[in-house]
Order: structure tokens, then C-alpha cells, then sequence
């Protein structure tokens, strides 16, 4: 049970990242990812629903896999902020 939390999380995790990460205005790597991989990205964040549809009811499960991207989706690009800066 814990291992479908687990693999949940991190499939959402890896999603959001993904798709963030294509943006051109992110600023977690040199340069953005290629576009395409936005749909590898959407591909993760359904395997997630699927993972948390295996625990909880349909309901809870959507809520929980929406909740988690909203939050991760906030989270992420600040993640940019402990990154080192180049001193001018």
C-alpha cells in the first residue's frame, strides 16, 4: 500500500518537473527541453492517477492527484532559489 503513495508521488514529481521544465522561462536547467516532452510529462502525471486510483476511491483519488500537482506546481520553481548564483 505505502509503495503506491510512494510511486504516486513520485510519478506526479517527475511529471510536473517535466512539464515545468519544457517552459521557456524556467530557470532550473541552461536551457528548456525539448516540447515533446510535455506529453511524456502528461503521460507520468495519468500513470499517477492510475496509482492513486489504486488506493483510494475515484473521488479522493482525483482530489489527492490534483492536489499534489497544484502544490507541486507552486513548489517547483522555487527550488530555483537555492540554486547558487553567478556573481556579476
Amino acid at each position: 500500500m505505502i509503495m503506491f503513495q510512494i510511486t504516486a508521488f513520485i510519478l506526479t514529481l517527475v511529471g510536473v518537473i517535466m512539464i515545468y521544465a519544457t517552459s521557456k522561462h524556467q530557470k532550473l536547467l541552461q536551457q528548456a527541453l525539448p516540447k515533446p516532452l510535455i506529453l511524456v510529462g502528461l503521460s507520468l502525471l495519468l500513470f499517477a492517477l492510475l496509482s492513486w486510483g489504486q488506493l483510494l476511491t475515484t473521488t479522493a483519488a482525483i482530489f489527492t492527484w490534483l492536489f499534489t500537482i497544484v502544490a507541486l506546481l507552486i513548489c517547483v520553481p522555487f527550488t530555483t532559489l537555492y540554486k547558487s548564483r553567478d556573481p556579476h
